[in-house]
């Protein structure tokens, strides 16, 4: 566990010239924080966060102020960003994503790119009801309040997902208004899917077809694509947006995404010159122009290819980590081509060691790429003892 220095120790005073300790002492103190954090990184099984990367021969770019400002898809008049890295990052996961021509930006995370897509819905149908699972991403509801839509939660059937029997009857209660739907892709809480093309199919028996479908694949979107098996999660299934997490199966030493979008719905949101010189159609115009060199970075080091063997080993790990927890006695249960493994709590103390993420009395345990065999024996190590 990381022990952070007390509020004392990091108070930043008004005149640093006269404080105690100077410019070696602080140091000293940021290496003892990074020394601390870097070793958490063997310990860490309950988050679905990838710390498997090295972006160190990045770190020239720490020296200047990169602005992705305005659209990715056009230059603006401030001249230090990295657009071109930005679409060719875009480029990949459009294709992924079944639509070569799709819209897209580089994002702070899942929630921007949840808000975008429920904002591309909103704007599309200013009338609309917003629906997700009662097992979506916390985001929503809050999502719900800044976009002022009326948010109906939407009841999960055993697997976790969406219950489409109960999607089609909250839809009935508000008969004639069109229908923003988040469909999950890989739930925070057993990796649950929901279905695309059955939500289409609930809303057109309820009455509507002017449906915007986002999927918020930031978890499982890259899992869904590459898997084996691959699953619906993208453009080719009926979503009209979707979000994917860079952070996650690729890896970034902080929060990141990616947004897609359908490119002929963008032209109801973007605003053409208003960001020094660029088009807008993004969340946050300002963006920042570092993120997309690290996405590219790994993203060419691995390729379609690195990706896919990366999420076999995560469903190969998680698939151990099943029978080895069975064989504790733990029960453990995981949802088809899944990377997480629900299991009965342990000790408070080993969860704490382990970083597990308890909800009641279930422990999740996320098999991500940095996570191995050899984590799994030592955690089921502890747990015997």
């Amino acid at each position: 566990m990381v022990h952070l220095p007390a509020a004392d120790d990091v108070r930043i005073p008004d005149d640093p010239t006269g404080s105690a300790g100077g410019p070696d002492q602080d140091l000293a103190l940021l290496k003892d924080v990074a020394a601390q954090m870097l070793g958490e990184r063997d310990h860490m099984l309950g988050f679905p966060v990838n710390l498997d990367f090295d972006y160190r021969p990045l770190a020239d770019f720490l020296h200047v102020h990169g602005n992705n400002v305005g659209t990715p898809d056009a230059e603006s008049e401030y001249h230090l960003h990295t657009k071109t890295f930005e679409r060719a990052v875009v480029s990949f996961f459009a294709r992924l994503a079944g639509d070569p021509d799709a819209f897209g930006y580089v994002t702070t995370g899942g929630t921007e790119g949840n808000l975008f897509g429920c904002y591309l819905g909103r704007e599309r149908f200013p009338d609309a009801v917003l629906y997700a699972s009662r097992t979506t991403h916390y985001s929503l509801p809050k999502i719900a309040r800044l976009l002022r839509m009326d948010y109906e939660a939407v009841e999960v059937g055993a697997d976790g997902a969406m219950d489409l029997g109960a999607l089609r009857g909250r839809h009935r209660a508000h008969p004639g208004r069109p229908a923003v739907v988040v469909a999950t892709i890989g739930t925070t809480t057993g990796g649950a899917e929901d279905d695309l093309a059955g939500i289409r199919g609930a809303l057109a028996d309820a009455g509507t077809d002017e449906v915007h479908l986002h999927s918020d694949a930031a978890f499982g979107g890259l899992i869904a694509a590459l898997a084996p098996e691959p699953r619906p999660w993208a453009f080719e299934s009926g979503a009209d947006s979707l979000a994917v997490s860079g952070h996650k199966m690729l890896g970034a030493p902080f929060p990141c995404g990616i947004v897609l979008a359908r490119t002929d719905q963008v032209e109801t949101i973007r605003r053409p010159g208003i960001a020094v010189g660029s088009d807008d159609d993004t969340i946050t115009g300002s963006r920042d122009a570092f993120t997309p060199l690290l996405l590219w970075y790994e993203l060419r080091r691995l390729g379609r290819t690195g990706l896919k063997r990366r999420v076999g080993h995560c469903l190969a790990t998680a698939q151990y980590a099943e029978r080895r927890l069975r064989e504790e006695g733990l029960h453990p249960e995981r949802a088809p081509g899944s990377n997480t493994v629900l299991f009965d709590a342990p000790p408070a103390a080993v969860c704490a060691r382990w970083n597990l993420l308890t909800v009641g009395d279930r422990a999740h345990l996320i098999a991500m790429p940095h996570v191995t065999v050899e984590h799994i024996d030592r955690l089921c190590a502890d747990l015997r003892s």
